[in-house]
């Protein structure tokens, strides 16, 4: 007789609801009203993986799932914060006395936001001396699943500080306006994010994560040139084409503080810096479109630019003296995924004059991603690979790692018919195989970090789209 499991699907979260729990929490925390509520999205990155640090583009969009975070002003230089993740691990620190390398877990993500703000946030960003403040955290970001929970908890803290500084400070920025009304201080707070990532965590991110959290739109990916950090959101319309994402939680809970993804990074930055460039992407054309070509000579287009590239790269290291010390697909990758993003980007773009073949080659591309992931640059895993292959098995235009693997998520772009036999199918090849059971994240469009709720106010009515 042959086994059959039944997907196990989370709960899409309600983000009144949310919003109301994490103030009723903060109260009983701490014996009074907060000020405000703020969240911050994780994020599915469609493509592009260790490419953001080499100033490639990316493509990610935000998800449903959010960390919220409920905060009040103390005026005494302490913060404090906890947690409901972490029962009993209530923490406090004084900010003026954060320093990297101080701190442990998930505090230091909080901490870290707040001791980057000082650093180089500009005066409109840093904390005043006297500021403070206690602050209740709750994140339905699925933890170590490739889709930047230490981001959404950093930017919606972000946000929350910033904020809650305001009746201490002479000036206050309007961090709660929308993406499109102040995206200039939203880059400048996803960068002092990602300071507080790679100086206090020790995860040596490049920024795709919080660039998206902070910036994102509904319904639409962002195209992030990592050079700049410019963006340019892009229409992701897969509904009308019968076409939905199928999200797995493969529950193999990745960590980027291992030293792996940091190896992975130093190899390319090492070839930009022996061809004498601050970005790896400037070693390959301006323009990796192939518009007016059709998808196979796209294809070959790519596979001849990333062979004379990846040659050209490790040639630049031999005359430096430094021959290549690490396995070439690592580079490979690299220069693999920049062109893909690049193809994949026009594809988007134009899916409206493209129409059904824009998706069908897109999925294609993604699968080529995952290819890449798995044997180039060595970061997938046997439940990785299995989820992928029943996911093409039962009909997806394609499937990749999402994140930066070793663990985590897959997504698969997959006709809506075909979505719930799907993951039952995968959640049967993790049975059969013995693997711990599956997540699967339903999908809407997510919103960036937002000011949910102040105190004397109703919640905000931000609809779910």
């Amino acid at each position: 007789m042959s086994m059959t499991a039944t997907a196990q699907w989370a709960a899409l979260p309600d983000h009144s609801a949310e919003i109301a729990r994490v103030r009723e929490e903060f109260i009983t925390a701490y014996g009074y009203e907060p000020d405000g509520v703020w969240s911050a999205p994780g994020r599915l990155n469609l493509l592009g993986e260790y490419i953001d640090f080499l100033g490639g583009s990316c493509l990610p969009m935000p998800l449903p799932y959010r960390t919220y975070v409920a905060g009040a002003l103390r005026r005494d230089g302490v913060l404090r914060a906890a947690s409901l993740q972490m029962p009993g691990d209530e923490r406090t620190v004084v900010i003026r006395d954060i320093q990297p390398g101080h701190l442990k877990g998930w505090f230091t993500y909080v901490a870290g936001v707040a001791w980057a703000m000082n650093q180089e946030g500009g005066r409109d960003i840093m904390l005043p001396d006297e500021f403070g403040a206690d602050l209740l955290i709750n994140s339905r970001v699925p933890v170590g699943g490739g889709l930047s929970s230490s981001a959404a908890l950093e930017c919606s803290t972000a946000l929350a500080l910033l904020e809650l500084s305001c009746p201490v400070r002479e000036e206050c920025p309007e961090a709660d306006a929308t993406p499109a009304d102040n995206d200039a201080l939203r880059a400048r707070l996803a960068q002092v994010c990602i300071t507080a990532e790679n100086k206090m965590a020790g995860a040596h991110t490049g920024g795709l994560d919080q660039t998206a959290s902070l910036r994102s739109y509904p319904e639409q990916a962002l195209v992030v040139d990592f050079r700049d950090f410019s963006i340019e959101p892009v229409a992701v319309d897969i509904a009308q084409h019968g076409l939905s994402f199928l999200v797995i939680d493969t529950n193999t809970p990745h960590e980027l503080t291992d030293g792996g993804f940091a190896a992975r990074r130093a190899a390319s930055e090492a070839c930009a810096d022996a061809l004498g460039l601050r970005f790896l992407r400037d070693a390959l054309p301006e323009d990796l479109s192939c518009a007016g070509m059709d998808a196979r000579a796209a294809k070959a287009w790519r596979a001849d630019l990333v062979d004379s590239s990846v040659n050209r790269a490790l040639d630049a290291l031999e005359d430096a003296g430094r021959p290549c010390s690490f396995p070439r697909g690592w580079v490979r990758h690299a220069f693999h995924d920049m062109t893909l993003v690049g193809r994949a980007s026009y594809l988007l773009q134009h899916a409206d004059e493209l129409g059904f073949a824009a998706f069908e080659e897109a999925g294609r591309i993604f699968t080529e991603s995952f290819v890449s992931m798995r044997d180039e640059l060595r970061v997938s895993r046997p439940e990785i690979d299995d989820a992928v292959q029943v996911c093409l098995d039962r009909g997806a235009l394609g499937a990749r790692i999402v994140g930066g693997g070793f663990g985590g998520a897959v997504m698969a772009l997959i006709p809506t018919s075909q979505l719930e036999a799907a993951a039952d199918a995968v959640a049967t090849a993790y049975a059969v195989r013995g693997y711990a059971a599956p997540r699967f994240l339903p999908m809407v469009a997510g919103f960036a970090a937002s000011h949910d709720w102040a105190a004397g106010a109703a919640p905000t009515d931000i609809p779910v789209l």
